[in-house]
């Protein structure tokens, strides 16, 4: 099937425009409003490991599905060698601080979670 250039033209500049959208600044949402879709969550907290969760976890996660976790260490040493089989780059000798940091940060006793609520833009 031909797509025809008017819709593929169409189709083009939707992107653009959506594109230009998701690089504006976000305004601050009014008091008691829900904020915009692309808020930036929270950072990963400080501490030896973060640079390494930072560049092996981010590129996928948003810093909430790292938060909202739990494992144990056993759990989060399973987890860090199945993201790594994925595709997760993390250097050997970096490995064991990785686990560490996450153990640490967002093991069982894990209270940092909190969902950031979003609306849909323009509403």
């Amino acid at each position: 099937m031909r797509t025809r250039p008017a819709v593929l033209g169409a189709a083009l500049a939707g992107a653009v425009v959506l594109l230009a959208a998701a690089e504006k600044a976000p305004t601050p949402a009014p008091a008691g409003s829900l904020p915009e879709l692309g808020t930036v969550l929270h950072p990963l907290p400080d501490g030896p490991g973060k640079s390494v969760a930072d560049a092996a976890c981010l590129n996928c996660h948003s810093s909430d599905i790292l938060r909202q976790q739990r494992l144990t260490e056993k759990q989060w040493q399973a987890s860090v060698t199945k993201m790594i089989g994925w595709g997760a780059v993390v250097p050997d000798d970096q490995r064991d601080a990785l686990i560490a940091y996450l153990v640490q940060n967002f093991g069982p006793d894990n209270d940092r979670f909190e969902p950031v609520s979003a609306r849909p833009v323009g509403r």
